[in-house]
């Protein structure tokens, strides 16, 4: 509900950005079925799951910034926890 508030808000430029990210993400998600099918069908089955596992390393880092952020941020604070104290 806030997000939503937010985005009425906003000035057309995060609206336009919103919009496109979300036709952007709908796109490489069809992209990667028919290359991921195709892969499949052809039995390349290296290939398809190195396919795969770039398409999702791919997808949490442009689509999902915010959680890469936040995993480096708790990773080090788990690693250094001790000697930040």
């Amino acid at each position: 509900m806030y997000s939503a508030l937010l985005i009425w808000l906003a000035g057309p430029g995060q609206k336009l950005q919103e919009a496109a990210s979300k036709e952007v993400g709908s796109l490489f998600f069809l992209v990667v079925i028919i290359i991921s099918l195709t892969l499949f069908w052809k039995r390349a089955f290296t290939a398809f799951l190195g396919f795969v596992l770039f398409a999702m390393v791919v997808s949490v880092f442009v689509f999902q910034p915010e959680l890469i952020k936040a995993l480096g941020t708790d990773g080090f604070k788990w690693l250094f926890e001790d000697y930040l104290k």
